[in-house]
């Protein structure tokens, strides 16, 4: 998948799958409350840009400045970075309150699954 088509297509399933993650959290976990019921489509819009438009600049930069040490874990250090500003883009009309570090992090953990399952389906398997 190359061109807009691609690009297309990527932001459209992370944006469904991230969206998805979100709604299945704030029902599970209790200290992961949404707002609205209308506000999980655009924390999952912003979440899925800031993941598309950011990842793949943030994680060599991560990985040069650790000297690729941790970079096992890249992805979820990139996930609490960019679930950390969604957090502070809806903070003051309180959209995505997320209450503790254990919350976040298991939060940022099922964020960086779902984007394993999309590097997954959308990278390596069209490529074999």
């Amino acid at each position: 998948m190359t061109g807009v088509t691609g690009v297309l297509i990527r932001l459209g399933a992370s944006l469904v799958l991230f969206t998805a993650v979100f709604w299945v959290a704030a029902r599970r976990d209790p200290k992961i409350k949404i707002g609205n019921k209308w506000a999980t489509p655009l924390i999952g819009v912003v979440f899925a840009l800031l993941n598309f438009a950011l990842y793949w600049a943030l994680t060599p930069i991560l990985n040069l400045a650790t000297l690729g040490a941790i970079g096992f874990v890249m992805p979820l250090v990139a996930n609490v970075i960019f679930l950390a500003a969604t957090m502070r883009i809806f903070e003051s009309k309180k959209w995505l309150v997320i209450e503790g570090l254990v919350s976040m992090m298991k939060l940022a953990l099922y964020l960086t699954l779902a984007h394993g399952v999309l590097w997954l389906a959308l990278d390596y398997f069209p490529n074999r």
